[in-house]
């Protein structure tokens, strides 16, 4: 159901419900690196996939369900960061995909995860929106500065900020480990 759909009209309970068990998981995560919030992340998604139903019928059938979805949802995170303005985050949780990983894979994981946690409560909260959107998001330039409300200019520095603050904040973790 991840395929692009073929059929006319709007998309189907039934539809919805199978995109929903394959890729709420990576909507959540997405979310919750915008939002650094559990509950934000997971009022984003809920709030995405109520928004996603009740504006079914203006889904583009040429597009993918969860793809449309999942921008949805990223807009919902952007849109409650920016009402709440929390002050307590939370670390945030690997993505799963593919094979099992080895034990010694997982600990890495787990510790490159915090690492870049920890990396990304220093930057400020424009640097951070910016950088997950650009860089793990993959959004355009144009995309981000049009969601913010910005211009691209100061877009992309914050990106140059954010990743020249990961660079220098992931390089100190690394020589903390040897």
């Amino acid at each position: 159901m991840v395929a692009v759909l073929h059929r006319q009209g709007p998309p189907t309970q039934a539809e919805f419900h199978a995109v929903i068990e394959a890729r709420s998981d990576r909507w959540y995560s997405a979310c919750l690196k915008i939002t650094r919030n559990r509950d934000l992340a997971e009022d984003a998604v809920q709030d995405a996939l109520l928004s996603a139903w009740n504006k079914r019928h203006q889904f583009d059938r040429t597009a993918r369900l969860d793809t449309w979805i999942h921008r949805i949802a990223v807009n919902a995170a952007l849109q409650l960061l920016r009402k709440a303005k929390p002050g307590v985050f939370e670390a945030l949780e690997r993505d799963v995909e593919g094979p099992e990983p080895t034990p010694e894979q997982l600990r890495a994981d787990e510790e490159l995860g915090r690492d870049l946690a920890r990396a990304l409560r220093q930057l400020s909260e424009i640097e951070r929106v910016c950088f997950v959107l650009k860089h793990l998001e993959q959004w355009r330039l144009s995309e981000i500065a049009d969601e913010i409300g910005s211009n691209t200019g100061t877009v992309k520095q914050a990106i140059f900020r954010a990743v020249r603050k990961l660079r220098v904040r992931m390089a100190a973790l690394q020589r903390e480990a040897l």
